[in-house]
């Protein structure tokens, strides 16, 4: 026994001094079925850092490509040169060319292997043959299109199948400098120029001063970062803005084709592989997979701010390849290095299942999408593409289900038109013999009523009912839709209302707000699944409506309203009766029609909103015995106010705020000094 217990001492001392296995240091996210991220499973791990290759070291590289060979050509700007190596990190050769390359700033290889390279010091692309002899080089276009003073500094470049160039010029907001190869350089124009943003300052400048005013100041589209080809000829762009145009698909004529739902700024590289999976990556190291789609796959990577030197971390990526088998090679200028990143199996099984699909084998992609869902039942692209099979299968239910986990709404629309059409030829006889039996049914109990009077019960309740005071009172409120006038004149003289049925008015509304917000169909609610925010409902409701009425008698009061403040609320509180009308039947619409049908929905908001805002004008008007430009003046005063007491609130939040922190932060300083000298 004592040596069986010496021998597991000696294995457990060795096996503790074994180096572990470093974790991927980045978290893998992918997008929610409300377009949030979530976490799933690691997309790809790094394998190797390639930092020497045979004798030779990186110096600031700006940029890599993949060759027509196989081979990586990277840009080494601070060794002025091209280096060529092959996908283990071998020395292959090296292009140097003392008198015409200065600083490499890009590089693109044709299929012929000529090698491209964006030069911004030569203020020229250079090309080179597959020996690396110079060939020629495309500088400044002369044509008067191109603008005398625009700038021609090449920072990247890429070709199309027919030799034309599309190159990014530093400083040049006009678009990419798309050139041909006829003639030595022939300029054809500016290419996919980004949006100008102009903000809601600048908006504001130019009401007061005018478009054309120094005072707007100039503006100017964001230049694009980088750009990658793809077989078809589209060209992909990414800049460091934080909007739409962070990533784009650009076609024949320049128009982006693409707009993803998620991005990050700082974009500075991007990269297509033959199955269109688009790759960008921005300066810290956050890396993101899309489809052909632009829907987002996986957001991975993390920022070397430490210096921890860690595989898998990067300091500043400037360039990105991504090969058929979705390795993905990042070059960082910071450390100098290019890292390798392969796809784990959840990804492999991710692709497989991504390209039949994209195949039109939809019965085989089945299996792995619903392997994926097994593995991560989060991941909702697979429940997406789970969808579309099932649809093109005739299985509309299923689809349905699978559309909604994945949160597609368009699909699950498509699925439920054809999925409500089966069930509506299906039941159509049905629905005949129940509506003629009721209508039948309906003949006769009216026929007997008339004979034996066997609904008098009913009219004695009905009665009864409609004796109750309260019952009376909200009763009231269909006076507002039949005559405001009249119904006001109840409310303000003769007393047909209180505040009871006023607040049960407003309950009831805010019961149906509710109903409809959290219970909506599927394809009309806002709200994510199993999401409630009720205490944050009833404040808005309520406190918007208290802050609005308690604003709006505060005005009348110095605009000579004749109106009470219990006229106002209980007013108020009745014209709400077309929106409490229409958020049921807009209830049930919504768990019914499809995005074909979606006008219905919009006009019922339109309807019930415009109504009310109707009955409120005419209220107010009426309680106050103003005229219509007295009502308005009096509504505009009323918001007014309203904006005011909403900043005051801020400012005393917010110094509130200051004062807690300060009084905390003063007890911990005491407490902190108290314990230091005991």
């Amino acid at each position: 026994m004592k040596k069986i217990a010496v021998w597991l001492l000696l294995i457990l001392l060795v096996v503790s001094c074994l180096p572990a296995q470093a974790a991927t240091p980045y978290r893998t996210y992918t997008q929610g079925a409300d377009r949030d991220l979530v976490e799933t499973q690691t997309a790809y791990e790094p394998i190797r850092t390639m930092i020497r290759f045979g004798e030779e070291t990186l110096k600031m590289p700006q940029d890599m490509r993949m060759g027509p060979d196989g081979y990586l050509y990277i840009a080494d700007n601070g060794n002025k040169r091209i280096l060529v190596i092959d996908t283990e990190g071998n020395f292959i050769r090296e292009i140097v060319d003392k008198k015409n390359m200065k600083s490499p700033q890009g590089v693109f290889v044709d299929d012929n292997l000529n090698v491209y390279v964006a030069d911004d010091k030569a203020r020229a692309v250079l090309v080179y043959d597959k020996d690396g002899n110079f060939v020629m080089e495309y500088v400044k276009p002369t044509h008067q299109l191109f603008g005398d003073t625009a700038p021609y500094v090449p920072l990247k470049v890429v070709l199309d199948k027919r030799g034309n160039l599309y190159i990014v010029s530093k400083g040049n907001t006009n678009g990419i400098v798309q050139i041909s190869p006829v003639g030595g350089g022939e300029f054809l124009g500016y290419y996919g120029a980004n949006n100008s943003r102009i903000s809601l300052l600048t908006h504001i400048r130019r009401f007061i001063f005018g478009e054309n005013s120094s005072a707007v100041g100039e503006i100017v589209p964001i230049s694009v970062k980088n750009l990658a080809i793809d077989q078809k000829g589209m060209v992909y762009t990414v800049t460091e803005a934080a909007d739409e145009s962070a990533l784009r698909r650009l076609n024949v004529a320049g128009k982006s084709t693409m707009t993803p739902e998620w991005w990050v700024e700082l974009n500075s590289a991007v990269a297509v592989n033959s199955s269109n999976s688009i790759f960008t990556a921005n300066a810290n190291g956050t890396i993101m997979e899309y489809t052909s789609e632009g829907d987002l796959l996986f957001v991975f990577g993390a920022n070397d701010a430490q210096s921890e030197q860690r595989i898998g971390m990067f300091k500043s990526v400037t360039g990105l390849v991504a090969t058929d088998d979705y390795t993905i090679y990042v070059l960082d200028a910071t450390l100098n290095s290019i890292q390798v990143l392969k796809p784990t199996e959840f990804t492999d099984l991710v692709h497989q299942a991504f390209t039949l699909f994209q195949e039109g084998k939809y019965a085989a992609s089945k299996a792995p999408w619903t392997e994926v869902l097994r593995m991560n039942s989060l991941f909702t692209y697979a429940s997406t593409g789970l969808g579309e099979a099932l649809y093109r299968e005739g299985n509309y239910e299923e689809a349905m289900e699978a559309f909604r986990n994945g949160g597609y709404r368009q699909g699950y629309s498509d699925a439920w038109w054809e999925q409500r059409s089966n069930l509506l030829h299906a039941n159509m006889s049905t629905a005949i013999y129940v509506f003629v039996g009721l209508i039948v049914l309906h003949l006769i109990i009216k026929k007997l009523d008339k004979k034996f009077r066997i609904l008098n019960p009913l009219r004695f309740l009905k009665e009864k009912i409609s004796s109750i005071k309260l019952v009376r009172e909200v009763s009231w409120s269909t006076m507002m839709l039949k005559n405001p006038y009249d119904a006001c004149y109840g409310i303000k003289r003769e007393k047909r209302t209180s505040w009871l049925s006023a607040i049960i008015m407003l309950l009831a509304f805010f019961v149906l707000h509710v109903v409809n917000k959290y219970f909506a169909g599927f394809l009309f609610k806002m709200m994510p699944d199993g999401y409630y925010e009720l205490l944050n409902d009833f404040l808005v409701v309520f406190g918007a409506f208290l802050l609005l009425t308690i604003c709006c008698y505060l005005v009348c009061t110095i605009t000579d309203g004749e109106a009470r403040f219990k006229d106002i609320f209980i007013g108020a509180a009745y014209a709400l009766i077309p929106m409490i009308i229409f958020l049921p039947i807009k209830l049930l619409l919504t768990n019914v029609l499809t995005f074909n049908e979606q006008f219905f929905i919009t006009m019922i908001d339109v309807v019930s909103i415009g109504w009310t805002a109707l009955l409120i004008v005419l209220m107010l008007m009426y309680q106050n015995d103003y005229t219509l430009k007295q009502t308005f003046k009096t509504i505009f005063l009323t918001l007014f106010c309203v904006l005011v007491v909403v900043a005051l609130l801020v400012v005393m939040y917010m110094l509130i705020s200051q004062l807690v922190d300060f009084v905390v932060s003063i007890y911990g300083e005491v407490v902190y000094r108290f314990v230091k000298r005991v």
